[in-house]
């Protein structure tokens, strides 16, 4: 049997935090990805640098193709990107 205490302790840490104008969203809160899901906005900060880094790995290579493809063919470095600019509190 759940108590009523522990599904209150779920309900809170499964809260989502919507961005707020002006004020910058904690990086240990839960955020909403549009069409990915949801992490923590410092998780999603890793990830962000892990594409970066692929990216210029390719680069480098001169891979231009698969360059391009990690930047615009997924959308989820775009998603990452535009939820990390409207928790930035900017």
């Amino acid at each position: 049997m759940i108590s009523l205490k522990s599904l209150v302790k779920n309900m809170k840490e499964a809260k989502i935090t919507a961005p707020k104008g002006g004020v910058e969203t904690p990086l240990d809160a839960k955020v909403q990805i549009p069409g990915f899901g949801v992490m923590k906005r410092k998780q999603m900060q890793n990830s962000i640098q892990r594409y970066i880094a692929e990216v210029s790995k390719y680069v480098k290579k001169g891979n231009a193709e698969s360059a391009y493809a990690t930047l615009y063919k997924r959308g989820v470095l775009k998603s990452f990107l535009e939820t990390e600019i409207k928790h930035s509190g900017k």
